[in-house]
């Protein structure tokens, strides 16, 4: 994927911290780590490009470094944060920001789709996320996102440096895997920007980075393939095609259920695999984006 050399050069120095708070307090149950460069935070929107007219959805503001970049910049502002310690703080010191609202919620949980259609998010105009994600939930929250992809125009988010690699790997490389293929077949992915463990409180003990996701409407993913996916079946798919990576794709997709819920069998699962245009004696991690699409479209019709 494109990386922005402007944003995400790995010889450039971090950003020097300024304004950073001198205590923190962090819970372990929620993985929090507090963006406390400031610097880095005013790059972040920088990158975020927010508009006067977007809606956004920003998951886990924390102390607020990027809600207040944000307040009063877009039409409306939805910031949900898990910790009710610190909803009321977030609301009081951000009073009096037009189309802001903060809400207590876990983006695990919540009805997504209806706080998205709370900010006004519909197909024509299409909703933003920015967030700061903790490292234990970021692939979840990524993926559940990315399931309300009809009505979100891109995701950009603070993950795991190793999870981004993997979001955004190539085929044949040890970082592809099911998660590539369920992010980059519903959206762009770019990897943009760097951060120091130093850049945030508590301490982490790796890197961050900086992804930014832009999304397809599921018509536009179907194109791809020619056709109209069900819900999860690519997903199911790629659980079977990923679940032994030093077995070739055959020996994998034999164990795919068949039409009366019996195991197709290395005839059936090598018929899928040519129709599908792809080498059954390839290992899964040499199989692109499309290859994976257009099996989990004839999977129903073995």
């Amino acid at each position: 994927m494109r990386r922005d050399r402007g944003l995400a050069d790995p010889a450039r120095p971090v950003h020097k911290m300024r304004d950073t708070p001198l205590r923190l307090r962090s819970r372990r149950r929620w993985g929090q780590n507090f963006l406390v460069n400031q610097g880095a935070a005013d790059t972040i929107v920088t990158a975020f490009r927010p508009r006067p007219d977007d809606r956004v959805l920003e998951v886990g503001p924390g102390h607020g470094a990027l809600t207040r970049r944000l307040a009063g910049r877009v039409r409306n502002l939805v910031a949900l944060e898990v910790d009710p310690a610190l909803v009321p703080v977030l609301r009081r010191e951000l009073e009096g920001n037009q189309g802001l609202e903060v809400l207590e919620g876990d983006v695990l949980t919540v009805d997504l789709r209806s706080l998205l259609r709370r900010i006004g998010a519909t197909p024509d105009e299409p909703a933003r996320v920015i967030a700061n994600l903790p490292y234990n939930i970021a692939t979840a929250v990524i993926l559940r996102l990315l399931e309300e992809r009809a009505v979100l125009r891109d995701l950009l988010v603070l993950v795991q440096r190793e999870v981004a690699q993997r979001i955004a790997s190539a085929p044949g490389r040890k970082t592809y895997g099911g998660l590539s293929v369920l992010c980059q077949a519903r959206a762009r992915v770019e990897m943009l920007l760097t951060l120091r463990p130093g850049s945030f409180r508590p301490i982490p003990k790796v890197e961050s980075e900086l992804i930014r996701l832009t999304l397809s409407g599921p018509r536009d993913e179907w194109a791809r393939a020619g056709g109209a996916l069900s819900p999860g079946r690519l997903e199911a798919l790629l659980r079977v095609a990923f679940a032994q990576r030093r077995k070739t794709l055959l020996n994998n997709l034999a164990r795919l259920p068949g039409p009366r819920g019996a195991p197709l069998g290395p005839t059936e699962a090598e018929r899928l695999i040519r129709r599908a245009g792809v080498e059954p004696g390839a290992r899964p991690e040499e199989i692109p984006v499309a290859g994976f699409i257009t099996l989990a479209r004839e999977w129903p019709a073995v």
